[in-house]
């Protein structure tokens, strides 16, 4: 008898579960996304979700939204784009998104595939200051991007490995949230993309601060310290070298991820040749210890735009991969790394490490110096792939 209660009991928390996912995230809940509810993907995970191309629904609204690929979005449109993002994305109390034209087109130039802007407009009227005649306008109230990234799943017999949609910018005018705008730029997007390119059929989200009630793919914290009164460190052993990847040595930089990132389960990284365009463009910096013209290990660095308490911009370590014996090393060349990228550019007061990748060494390094003004949990999500959790360490992203 007491089977039975049991078999029920289990029945009830599903049902309640399946329930309040259901009414708290609406929209996602209909979503080839791995809900936590969906026990059969935990066992037979099936990779990609939905092979078909997606139709339309209550969700798609072409009427309102384009999406246009890179290549044809105007000056004007980007210049719009930069605005709208400049006024709503990442913006609070204490922190000012402020990115230049130089710090957005690098990220979807030189890629394998096309990458995707989509507008949401509201048709509003202006009025003519001097006939007072109305003069018909389109608002934009949200935009999304995606760009082309290379998954690459190491697990033994079943490697895998596939092109995903990153997307990024995903904003809404804060005038217009909560109010059923989100859903329909993710849903349309997702339409036209997959229409527009057949050939790539998942996309993959990054969401910080509250997460939903999706299996993330990847689920860690990002660290912000202040790097006010910080001094140089030591340097490395005479042996070792710490140094600049740029155009002439790039070439060891690729060489050394291809042979490096299968010591990771889950690998996601951008086009090299969009890799390269960041790093010239100043937008990401990157750094290696050398030893008789081989690298060590490696560290990534992203130029942020994001502006804490108005004047101290962002530098986030967002990958490193460790291929030396000594964690002190290690910890040492990225100290180091760190030191150069801030003596050339005296407006990045604050350090971010994400803790994913081998940045977990040095998170519990700087813990035991220094406390961290900002704790923020973060996460990756697929969107139609379906796949168990990997490790934040045993995972490395790259775009």
């Amino acid at each position: 008898m007491w089977y039975a209660y049991i078999i029920l009991s289990i029945l009830v928390v599903f049902l309640l579960v399946y329930i309040y996912i259901r009414f708290k995230y609406g929209f996602w809940f209909y979503q080839p996304v791995f809900h936590i509810y969906d026990f059969k993907y935990y066992l037979f995970p099936p990779g990609i979700i939905d092979h078909n191309l997606p139709d339309k629904n209550k969700y798609t609204n072409f009427k309102s939204i384009d999406t246009l690929s890179f290549e044809k979005v105007t000056d004007l449109k980007m210049n719009q784009f930069i605005n709208f993002i400049q006024l709503h994305y990442l913006q609070n109390k204490n922190n000012t998104f402020m990115p230049k034209k130089e710090n957005v087109i690098p990220y979807f130039s030189h890629l394998n595939a096309s990458a995707y802007f989509s507008f949401y407009y509201e048709d509003i009227l202006l009025q003519d200051s001097k006939t007072n005649e109305p003069i018909p306008e389109k608002k934009i109230i949200s935009v999304m991007t995606s760009k082309p990234v290379h998954v690459a799943i190491y697990n033994g017999s079943s490697d895998a490995e596939f092109d995903a949609y990153y997307v990024d910018y995903l904003c809404v005018d804060k005038e217009y949230r909560k109010k059923g705008i989100a859903p329909e730029i993710i849903q349309t997007h997702h339409y036209n993309q997959r229409h527009l390119n057949k050939s790539i059929s998942v996309s993959l989200f990054k969401r910080e601060g509250e997460l939903t009630g999706i299996v993330p793919l990847c689920i860690y914290s990002t660290y912000a310290f202040s790097m006010k009164g910080w001094t140089r460190p030591d340097l490395l052993p005479p042996v070792f070298s710490i140094v600049e990847c740029n155009a002439q040595n790039f070439h060891l930089m690729a060489t050394f991820l291809r042979e490096k990132v299968s010591q990771f389960d889950i690998s996601i990284i951008s086009a090299y040749s969009n890799i390269l365009e960041l790093m010239k463009t100043g937008n990401i910096h990157i750094y290696f210890i050398l030893k008789d013209h081989e690298i060590c290990s490696a560290y990534f660095f992203r130029k942020t735009c994001i502006l804490v308490d108005k004047d101290n911009e962002a530098l986030t370590c967002f990958a490193s991969i460790n291929d030396v014996d000594s964690r002190e090393l290690f910890i040492q060349g990225y100290k180091n790394a760190l030191y150069k990228i801030v003596e050339k550019n005296k407006g990045f007061k604050c350090c971010v490490i994400e803790n994913i990748s081998h940045n977990d060494i040095l998170i519990q390094n700087m813990l035991l110096k220094i406390k961290p003004f900002i704790i923020s949990p973060t996460a990756y999500f697929f969107y139609n792939f379906a796949y168990p959790t990997f490790k934040s360490n045993k995972t490395i992203v790259i775009c």
